[in-house]
């Protein structure tokens, strides 16, 4: 059975951002609400980039600092804990 964190790794993995972060912004387990409101604002950045220009935030900056925490609190715990598991 693939987990939602196997899956959104994956898709992130293979350049499919946005897919990663839908699943991703789901987890609240192991992130801070800072963390967790950084890759929200992220997604919502590039589903919605007008929006957030509009209100005055960099929809680039945003997505850079969710995909920060996508890659530092999920992709590398996960890649290390499947690299223990080999």
């Amino acid at each position: 059975m693939i987990t939602k964190t196997q899956q959104a790794v994956e898709l992130f993995q293979n350049g499919e951002i946005k897919k990663a972060l839908a699943i991703a912004k789901t987890f609240k387990s192991g992130l801070t609400k800072e963390e967790h409101k950084q890759m929200v604002c992220a997604f919502e950045c590039l589903v919605h980039p007008t929006f957030y220009k509009q209100i005055g935030k960099d929809p680039a900056t945003e997505i850079a600092k969710g995909t920060e925490v996508f890659q530092n609190r999920i992709e590398k715990p996960y890649m290390k804990k499947m690299g223990a598991c080999s």
